[in-house]
């Protein structure tokens, strides 16, 4: 089977600092294929002038785009690094291998949109991690003031709810403020974000059970 791990930011230069990055080496002793969409800087791999460089990592195939990014940007160049990375992920991933899971990580909000099209492309389950709430925790940062723009997070944000076959949800105030919206209780499951990485395994394990993915 093909796993695809979409997630804007990861380090996956120690199997200690990312989850994904444990997750994906067991799935790959469990004989599938793991493919993780992601930015150069997150893998330290420098593009120069393309927009797009592949490289494994004990197994993982790891497609990078080249996606400026640096906290110091303003929120402007911010959003743009983040409409590109969807924009990119959704275009690489129809000219992958047909996945038979998908799993996303947010922040940033936005990655989920390429997630649902590609879930919906392949008709495979999508698996939503919320390591922050968004629109909420750049609501409250001053990062999003726009009416607008904060309307238009609402309805994705409702959309990747209601498209996701499961929500995981890396703290208990997550899965309280999920529980408090629109989102089907029954597709909530806290994985903490300081669980050790054997836990984190054995959660999304049981997540893709449930969602009858061959293991």
């Amino acid at each position: 089977m093909n796993i695809y791990i979409i997630a804007q930011y990861l380090n996956l230069d120690s199997p200690g600092e990312d989850r994904f990055y444990s997750l994906g080496r067991e799935c790959i002793s469990r004989g599938h294929n793991v493919t993780v969409l992601t930015i150069d800087k997150t893998v330290n791999l420098e593009l120069g002038n393309k927009k797009i460089g592949f490289v494994q990592k004990n197994g993982l195939n790891i497609v990078a785009f080249n996606v400026p990014y640096d906290e110091k940007m303003s929120r402007w160049k911010k959003m743009f690094a983040y409409l590109k990375f969807a924009r990119l992920t959704g275009k690489q991933g129809r000219q992958l291998p047909a996945p038979g899971v998908i799993v996303v990580s947010s922040p940033p909000l936005i990655a989920a949109l390429p997630a649902i099209k590609l879930s919906e492309y392949y008709r495979a389950p999508l698996v939503m991690e919320i390591r922050e709430l968004w629109p909420d925790a750049p609501m409250q940062r001053g990062v999003i003031k726009n009416k607008l723009l904060i309307k238009a997070a609402r309805r994705l944000e409702e959309r990747v709810y209601e498209k996701s076959g499961s929500i995981i949800a890396t703290s208990q105030d997550i899965a309280t403020a999920l529980k408090s919206r629109w989102v089907e209780q029954s597709k909530i499951r806290v994985i903490e974000s300081l669980e050790d990485h054997k836990k984190v395994v054995e959660g999304y394990i049981s997540v893709f059970n449930k969602l009858n993915v061959k293991q």
